[in-house]
């Protein structure tokens, strides 16, 4: 390990870590603020010692709030989330020293924020979205309906950033594969309580369109969200389930949008690969269901996954690469775990050695594997149901090295070597001779596998 991978890995398992807070205030003050803080620091506890810092009055409200621009994002803490928790789901480049300029940072701003004013809505509705006189913002408007004139539309479109289009109720997204701001808390107010359509296409008008007719119908309500792969479905997801959990809580503090969230990292690892034409496409699909109370509170959450490309797991392009998850264990695992898990090197094993074995983002890997630990950790993952999970993905590595050869009379199969067989009753908890049985039986078992919160 290099020194400063050796740096980078001792920082992250330091008792405090540094955020940095930019004042978002009518007044003028310090430009920002750096506190050292335990992973356990409540925003409450954030605000208050910021405020000291930069010398405001501690009588009045203030917010601390996340900001992603890289994804137009933002999220207002509620008193009990802990920002660290928040930093370490950051892109690892980004958590030592988190400028404005890098996208990635965190915001204090007065907690009983003036909404805007009608004409002030009216501006941030053209200034970002309304369509010149020549757009279509709803394909079935266009007098001709061809492909071309749908192309052309969605292409003008986009050459002024205008990224959704209407189809009826149906909308079409183009991943612009950029930063637009169009997506903090403005415009969840923006498109609250508003017909579908009278404002300019987005997602966060289908998300109240959803909200708005679960609660006055008493129905469930469905979003599907296709595309190719890299076409921004799980963005679009995160965007719907921000704006969800935004309309359900006003005045009331949900955890469950966090753990939602939080449990992007755990999905990817395990569901998620490097392909051709994507270095992080999804394998599976999923299907997510928000629970609400009466009054619209979000009251939990299920996420289920289908579909899942087992076949990678022994079988791929010499392009692409098995699931993230064995790379970030063989990659990122400690000395301790690299001996209790009994991993060895990527190209010893038969499941990824047909893969190239010289991995260049190892540092990288490294650090994706710690951010797995954390997510795993939002979630409610208990360390011995980790090192569990650990332990079977190994084993699942080791399966792969396995051989069988006809016995000298004819009459059946022999498996081996005996050091993997061994080496699999050890992580698998299992004596050697059911072990050999299921080996070398045949049967066929359904699962189904889902994670639930709330």
């Amino acid at each position: 390990m290099s020194f400063l991978e050796s740096r980078k890995s001792a920082y992250l398992d330091e008792a405090t870590y540094a955020l940095q807070i930019y004042p978002r205030l009518s007044f003028k003050t310090a430009q920002c603020c750096t506190l050292r803080v335990h992973k356990d620091a409540t925003a409450a506890w954030v605000i208050q010692i910021a405020a000291g810092t930069l010398g405001l009055d501690k009588s009045k409200p203030y917010q601390l709030v996340e900001v992603r621009e890289t994804g137009g994002e933002e999220w207002v803490l509620q008193a009990n989330d802990r920002p660290v928790e928040r930093l370490l789901l950051w892109p690892r480049k980004v958590q030592d020293q988190h400028l404005q300029i890098h996208g990635y940072y965190f915001a204090l701003q007065s907690g009983v924020p003036d909404g805007p004013s009608q004409s002030e809505r009216a501006s941030y509705v053209h200034s970002f979205l309304k369509p010149q006189s020549e757009d279509c913002n709803d394909l079935c408007s266009l007098p001709v309906l061809t492909e071309k004139n749908i192309l052309e539309a969605l292409r003008r479109r986009f050459l002024k950033n205008q990224i959704y289009t209407y189809a009826n109720n149906i909308l079409i997204a183009v991943n612009p594969f950029k930063f637009l701001p169009i997506y903090n808390p403005k415009y969840v107010e923006m498109y609250e309580n508003h017909t579908l359509g009278r404002l300019d296409p987005h997602v966060f008008a289908i998300a109240d369109a959803a909200f708005r007719a679960m609660l006055n119908k008493r129905l469930n309500q469905c979003i599907v969200i296709s595309g190719e792969s890299g076409s921004g479905k799980t963005q679009s997801t995160n965007f719907l389930i921000h704006c969800l959990t935004a309309f359900s809580r006003k005045g009331c503090t949900s955890g469950v949008e966090r753990t939602i969230l939080g449990a992007g990292p755990v999905l990817e690892a395990f569901g998620n690969a490097k392909t051709t034409y994507n270095n992080n496409s999804s394998r599976f699909g999923k299907f997510i269901q928000v629970n609400f109370l009466e009054g619209g509170i979000v009251r939990g959450a299920t996420i289920e996954k289908y579909l899942l490309e087992k076949c990678r797991l022994v079988s791929r392009k010499s392009s692409e690469r098995n699931y993230h998850v064995f790379y970030y264990l063989l990659v990122g695992a400690s000395e301790e775990e690299r001996e209790e898990f009994k991993l060895r090197e990527p190209e010893d094993y038969h499941y990824l050695k047909q893969d190239n074995p010289h991995l260049e983002d190892q540092a990288e890997i490294q650090y994706e594997f710690k951010r797995l630990h954390q997510a795993m950790e939002m979630v409610g993952f208990l360390p011995a149901t980790k090192k569990q999970i650990f332990s079977v993905l190994s084993a699942i590595l080791y399966l792969g090295n396995l051989t069988y050869e006809a016995k000298a009379d004819g009459e059946g199969l022999t498996v081996g070597p005996a050091d993997v067989l061994s080496t699999l009753s050890d992580l698998l908890k299992v004596t050697v001779h059911p072990h050999l049985c299921t080996l070398l039986d045949r049967g066929v078992e359904k699962q189904t596998s889902d994670m639930k919160f709330g």
